[in-house]
């Protein structure tokens, strides 16, 4: 099979498009024809080396998402059969443990990572185990599909399982050009939020407002805080969906009203950040973080996107040959929602 392959960490250079062999099938194995691949910054950390300290045996596949058709399924398996639509879900957990047990599959104990501790979706082919499948709905497409399970089911874990947004809660959202972000605009809107977006554009912040966005702030013009202030009247925001960590972080608590919460999914711009834990305690602020998505929430955000609700916002469309220019227009932070490859 055609696969994305690296044999070492570094920059988008090390991502090779070669012949490697397909992956042979274990009793409970399905094989996975893959369509389309959903790129994620996720992925460039696992290419540099800096996934949360978790090793990649060389030669490695990249990829944590993904969409396809079943191409075979192992002697074992009963669930699925060959044809059918279906994505690969990309945390491979045990099925056991308290934490699986309670539909928090997403953190187990026990996990396994596609695309990280075996070889993921930047393939033709890839290889899961049984209950690590998800069916599609038969009206989404594959690239919807592949779209959907980082940025819609995130968001949507976010939107409502952590900040529980309600109508009339103003809601800061960050990143606004980011998969995540596109995703978390329309999520806050249909809830009743109405919206302040974050990106380091203009250009950015006027799509995001096509997406249902009230108000932007261009951080290269004005601080997070001093914009939210000027736009709540000095009183804050009830809610910050934030993945990005750093000094958008810290600007975005003291952004906070009192009782006001904060749902975080990412650090690509600094992991470790200094806060004022009496401003937290004063306000009556909630912190909540959140790992991807469990098995059951990714459904729903399929069927959420089938159904029209929400929409996955296509920067860009390219083949799997063309991964490296995936890594580095991700990278420019030039685009606006996610990057999608066929195979």
């Amino acid at each position: 099979m055609k696969a994305v392959v690296i044999h070492k960490h570094g920059g988008p250079e090390v991502l090779v498009y070669e012949e490697v062999n397909t992956p042979v099938l274990g009793p409970r194995d399905v094989l996975i024809n893959i369509k389309a691949i959903g790129v994620n910054h996720f992925d460039l950390d696992v290419r540099n080396g800096i996934s949360g300290h978790i090793d990649s045996q060389m030669p490695h596949i990249l990829g944590v998402e993904g969409a396809g058709v079943i191409a075979e399924v192992g002697s074992a398996v009963t669930a699925f059969k060959p044809g059918e639509r279906v994505m690969p879900y990309l945390t491979t957990s045990c099925g056991h443990c308290y934490r699986c047990l309670s539909g928090h599959d997403n953190i187990c104990m026990h996990f396994d990572k596609l695309g990280v501790t075996h070889w993921g979706t930047y393939a033709e082919y890839v290889k899961v185990t049984d209950d690590n499948v998800i069916r599609m709905p038969d009206e989404l497409s594959f690239v919807d599909a592949a779209a959907t399970q980082v940025a819609v089911a995130t968001a949507w874990e976010l939107v409502v399982v952590h900040a529980n947004i309600q109508p009339g809660d103003s809601v800061l959202i960050n990143a606004a050009g980011s998969g995540v972000g596109t995703a978390a605009i329309q999520l806050a809107v249909n809830a009743g939020g109405t919206v302040i977006s974050t990106a380091g554009t203009d250009e950015k912040l006027d799509r995001a407002k096509k997406l249902g966005s009230s108000y932007g702030i261009n951080y290269n013009k004005e601080s997070i805080e001093e914009g939210v202030m000027r736009i709540t009247g000095g009183r804050g925001v009830e809610v910050c969906i934030e993945m990005v960590g750093g000094k958008v972080l810290q600007e975005s608590i003291q952004a906070l009203n009192h009782n006001g919460r904060l749902a975080t999914c990412g650090a690509h711009a600094g992991e470790k950040v200094e806060i004022d834990i009496i401003e937290i305690f004063r306000k009556q602020i909630h912190i909540s973080g959140n790992h991807f998505s469990p098995k059951h929430n990714n459904e729903k955000a399929l069927r959420l996107v089938a159904s029209g609700k929400v929409k996955p916002v296509i920067a860009k469309t390219l083949h799997l040959s063309q991964m490296s220019e995936a890594h580095k227009l991700i990278e420019s932070r030039n685009f606006f929602g996610k990057v999608v490859l066929e195979t």
